[in-house]
């Protein structure tokens, strides 16, 4: 903190390096893929759902959501403001947790440092796909959809003429067997994040029981996975994806199905992959060309804005969940794609609480034109972006619903 005040976020965060405060905390890392896993102490979390330096000077909790830098984390795990939080790192207060809660101190790890070949990376995803998508482990994730999600794919998959879903199996090391059979090392293994070491040394599955799906780059080539548990009563995080792998950064990727492969389409985002698929299985089943995407959440980088900008010229639909976290998303989408990119754009607006493949599950696959029909114009979130007047009421202070009053018929897109 300077003698006016102003705090060097940048010294802040160079003088105490995220892994180490983390690992301070109590927190047992161990290396996977580019970063270090472990368990989140910021709620019960007994798996490995935490990810430390995957993005440079970054954590990222798979199971609770929480993100950021070592302030961040500081300020979450003590209950402190951001100043209070530079402070007590500044000062080099314990930020241990009881000691029953704390792993036994021991050197930092460090992730793997071997460099996978893109080429080696992308034939190694692909060994991996090919197992999840035997006919027993797809059967299972086709049957899984149906009965849980009320979600049918089978004619998204008929349409691209291959899989869009596939499941790993319950095995704690079925893959990270078959893939060493195959001549995968173990280092390479840890560096894709297709295994973890346990305490005792040995291999097991990063991706164990879940339901998988490809997320593939504008070449075609297979980068990673994201996956959905599937298994009961388990206290891992509902989704995982990769952490940054030689093949895979979240904070460009995205996961694309197409309804209607080679017709013109309207771009539909979403926040998670089974909205993906809902979205393009209900475009299939009303006939309507679409092409659904996710970044995995409500998080969007000027990269991803780009990608989806070039997906197709027409108007991109911002389907988020209908909750905080969704409408927060969409202003970022809003201001990337449409502020800054001028990309056409409207904003679907969900019933509080529900998200696309709820609607599509209620509605069926003519809901999904419904939806679009009624998507608004997003003066809502440029409402919210625009620089306010001292005493100007806030935009917060509305909801998408009011806006949408104030909106004629004719003013409003069509798909």
């Amino acid at each position: 903190m300077t003698a006016t005040g102003t705090i060097d976020v940048a010294a802040i965060r160079s003088r105490h390096r995220i892994e180490a405060v983390i690992a301070a905390s109590g927190v047992e890392l161990r290396p996977t893929g580019k970063s270090l896993m472990g368990c989140c102490p910021l709620h019960e979390d007994h798996t490995a759902s935490l990810s430390v330096g995957g993005i440079p000077d970054r954590f990222h909790c798979f199971g609770c959501g929480a993100s950021g830098d070592v302030i961040e984390y500081v300020a979450r795990l003590r209950n402190l403001t951001f100043r209070d939080a530079v402070a007590y790192l500044e000062n080099d207060h314990d930020l241990g947790m009881p000691s029953a809660h704390r792993a036994p101190a021991s050197p930092l790890p460090q992730p793997p440092t071997i460099d996978v070949a893109p080429e080696r990376a992308w034939e190694t995803n692909e060994l991996a796909w090919q197992r999840w998508t035997r006919p027993v482990n797809h059967e299972f994730a086709l049957s899984w959809l149906r009965n849980h999600r009320g979600l049918d794919v089978a004619p998204v998959e008929a349409a691209l003429e291959s899989h869009v879903v596939g499941h790993t199996g319950a095995a704690w090391a079925m893959t990270t067997r078959h893939l060493s059979r195959a001549g995968v090392s173990d280092d390479e293994l840890l560096a894709l994040d297709l295994s973890q070491r346990t305490r005792r040394g040995t291999l097991i599955d990063t991706l164990r029981g879940r339901l998988v799906v490809p997320v593939r780059d504008s070449e075609g080539h297979l980068t990673g996975f994201i996956g959905r548990q599937t298994l009961e009563n388990s206290h891992g995080p509902r989704y995982r994806n990769p952490t940054r792998t030689a093949v895979f950064d979240k904070s460009t990727m995205l996961y694309v199905v197409e309804s209607h492969p080679g017709r013109p389409a309207h771009v539909v985002v979403v926040e998670g992959p089974l909205d993906v698929l809902a979205v393009a299985a209900a475009g299939v089943g009303a006939n309507l060309p679409v092409v659904a995407v996710s970044t995995g959440g409500t998080s969007v980088s000027r990269d991803q804005a780009r990608h989806v900008s070039a997906l197709s010229p027409q108007r991109v639909y911002l389907a988020l969940d209908g909750d905080p976290a969704g409408r927060d998303g969409a202003t970022r989408w809003v201001d990337l794609l449409h502020r800054q990119l001028h990309h056409p754009i409207a904003v679907a607006d969900l019933p509080v609480g529900r998200d696309p493949a709820d609607w599509i599950a209620d509605h069926g696959p003519k809901g999904l034109r419904s939806l679009l029909t009624q998507a608004r114009p997003p003066a809502y979130e440029l409402a919210q972006l625009a620089p306010r007047r001292p005493g100007a009421t806030a935009a917060t202070a509305f909801t998408p619903h009011l806006w949408r009053k104030s909106l004629h018929d004719h003013d409003r897109p069509s798909p």
